[in-house]
C-alpha cells in the first residue's frame, strides 16, 4: 500500500525566539551571580538572615518575581474565561 499523502513534514529551522530569550536571560542571571559576591544581612518583618550572599538573594528575588507573574497571569486568564462564559 502506497501512501500518496503529499503533505510535507515541517522542518525544524533552529532555535526559536523563546529559546534565544531563555538563553540570554540565563546569561544575564549568571552575570548577576558572578558580580554579586558580597555578603548581606536581610531583615524582613520577622525574618532575619545574616551573611547571605547577594547572588543568592538575587536568585530568590528573580524566582519570586517569575512565580508572582505566573500566578497573576493564571488568575487573569481564569477571570477572562469566566467573564466570557457569563456573556454567552
Amino acid at each position: 500500500m502506497i501512501d500518496d499523502d503529499n503533505s510535507e513534514l515541517e522542518i525544524d529551522k533552529g532555535a526559536g525566539l523563546g529559546t534565544v530569550a531563555a538563553i540570554v536571560g540565563s546569561l544575564i542571571i549568571i552575570a548577576l551571580i558572578a558580580a554579586n559576591t558580597t555578603r548581606i544581612n536581610i531583615n524582613f518583618v520577622v525574618y532575619k538572615a545574616h551573611n547571605v550572599p547577594l547572588w543568592w538573594y538575587t536568585v530568590i528575588i528573580i524566582a519570586l518575581t517569575i512565580l508572582t507573574d505566573r500566578v497573576v497571569r493564571f488568575v487573569m486568564r481564569r477571570r477572562r474565561i469566566r467573564k466570557n462564559k457569563k456573556e454567552r
